[in-house]
C-alpha cells in the first residue's frame, strides 16, 4: 500500500543502519607540539579504536585499563604495532604539499612498571607520540585525516591558555603552522567554527539514530512548519542547556541510564502522538525535558574533545556545535516534509503507522537495554 512508503523508508534506514542505539562519534585527538628540533602530536589513543577487532565495532565498549595492564608481552606488542599501523592509515602529515616522514613513541612502554594513564572509566588508553622532524625552509604543515565515516580528528593547535581546538572530518586537513622565510612559526588562525558546525550536523546527521527518531517523532503529530520550528528549537535550547553544564563537569548521569532515559523519550514520543492529534503545553514541556536528557547523551563524546582547552574557549565550540545540530533537525523536517508530500491525501495514516513505529522502536530499544546489556 502506497501509505506505507513513508514508514518503510524509515525502517530499511534504521534497518540499513545496523539498530537503534545511542550515538557516539569515534575521535582521534592530539595536541601539537612546536620543540626546538622536533614537531610532535601528542595524545592518548583508545586502544579499542586502534586494534582491527574492536575498531569498527558498533556500539562496541572500550578495554579495561587493568585487563591490557595485565595483558602478556606478546599481546603488548601486538597492541604497539597495531596503533602504530592504523595511525599511519588515518593520519597523513605534509610540509609544503609533500609527505614527510614522522615516527611514533610510545612513553608508557618505557615505564618500570609498564602502566597507562588513569581514567576514571577505566577505560584503555595509550599515551602516543607522533615526531617530525622541524622543518627549516618556509612552507605550511598540514595533517590529513582518513579516518572513518563516523570519526573525528580532533587537534589542540597551541598550549592550553591561549590555545584552539580544530576538529575535521574525514578527507579533510588541518593547517598546523606555517614557517616563514626568516624562519618564524606562526599558527594560523583556525575556521573552528564551521568545523564545531560540521560536528554537531554529523552528531544527527548521519549518526544520530535516536535523534533522528525523535524529531521525527514530533513531525508526525502535526507536520506543521511553524509547530515543528517551534518544537525544535526548544529541544536545540534544552539540549544546548544541559550539554554545557555536562562539559563544565557540572553535571554526570551513568551512560546506561540514560541511554535508557533516551530510549524511553522516543517511545512516550510515539505513544503521545497516538493518544493526542494537537501540540498544547504539555508537549511543549515534554520536548524540554527530553532535550535536557538528550543534552546530556551528547556531552559523553563532545566533552572528550574539549578536554584541552580552558573554560573561557568552550562558548565557541558550544555554540557552533548546538548550531550545527539545529541545522541537522531542520534538514531531518525538509526531508520528512518531502517524504510525505507524495502521500499527503493519506497523511493520517502515515501520521499513525509512522508513530507506532517511533513508539516500537523505542520499547524495543528500550528492552534491550534494561534486559539484555
Amino acid at each position: 500500500m502506497r501509505i506505507s512508503v513513508f514508514v518503510a523508508v524509515i525502517s530499511v534506514y534504521f534497518g540499513i543502519a545496523g539498530g537503534l542505539r545511542a550515538h557516539q562519534v569515534e575521535t582521534v585527538e592530539f595536541e601539537f607540539q612546536k620543540l626546538e628540533k622536533h614537531w610532535r602530536l601528542v595524545g592518548e589513543m583508545d586502544i579499542a579504536y586502534m586494534l582491527p577487532e574492536t575498531r569498527k565495532v558498533k556500539g562496541g565498549l572500550p578495554l579495561s585499563r587493568e585487563g591490557v595492564m595485565k595483558a602478556q608481552p606478546q599481546e603488548l606488542a601486538r597492541i604497539r604495532r597495531e596503533t602504530e599501523n592504523t595511525l599511519r592509515g588515518i593520519i597523513r602529515i605534509t610540509f609544503s604539499g609533500k609527505e614527510i616522514p614522522w615516527r611514533v613513541e610510545f612513553p608508557d612502554f618505557d615505564k618500570k612498571p609498564f602502566s597507562l594513564p588513569e581514567e576514571a572509566a577505566d577505560w584503555a588508553l595509550l599515551t602516543t607520540r607522533v615526531v617530525m622532524d622541524a622543518q627549516s625552509q618556509a612552507g605550511e604543515l598540514r595533517v590529513h585525516w582518513s579516518g572513518e565515516e563516523e570519526s573525528e580528528l580532533i587537534i589542540l593547535t597551541e598550549d592550553s591558555e591561549n590555545g584552539e581546538i580544530v576538529s575535521v572530518q574525514p578527507g579533510g586537513e588541518i593547517l598546523l603552522m606555517t614557517v616563514e622565510a626568516t624562519g618564524v612559526t606562526t599558527t594560523p588562525e583556525q575556521a573552528t567554527m564551521s568545523g564545531w558546525i560540521e560536528s554537531g550536523y554529523r552528531h544527527v546527521v548521519p549518526v544520530g539514530m535516536d535523534h533522528i527518531l525523535f524529531i521525527l517523532g514530533l513531525f508526525l503529530m502535526v507536520p506543521k512548519w511553524k509547530l515543528l520550528l517551534q518544537q525544535s528549537l526548544m529541544f536545540t535550547l534544552a539540549h544546548s542547556i544541559t550539554l554545557a553544564l555536562a562539559v563544565f563537569g557540572l553535571l554526570d548521569i551513568p551512560q546506561h541510564l540514560l541511554q535508557i532515559l533516551i530510549a524511553l523519550s522516543i517511545a512516550f514520543i510515539g505513544v503521545e502522538n497516538l493518544l493526542s492529534q494537537k501540540v498544547g503545553k504539555l508537549r511543549l514541556f515534554m520536548v524540554l525535558g527530553f532535550g535536557l536528557v538528550h543534552g546530556i547523551g551528547y556531552a559523553s563524546g563532545f566533552a572528550d574533545k574539549l578536554k584541552g582547552l580552558p573554560r573561557s574557549q568552550l562558548i565557541g565550540p558550544l555554540l557552533s556545535f548546538n548550531l550545527g545540530v539545529e541545522l541537522a533537525q531542520v534538514t531531518v523536517l525538509v526531508v520528512a516534509f518531502l517524504l510525505i508530500w507524495p502521500l499527503r491525501k493519506w497523511t493520517r495514516n502515515v501520521q499513525l503507522y509512522g508513530s507506532i513505529f517511533v513508539a516500537l522502536a523505542g520499547f524495543v530499544w528500550m528492552i534491550e537495554l534494561i534486559f539484555f546489556k
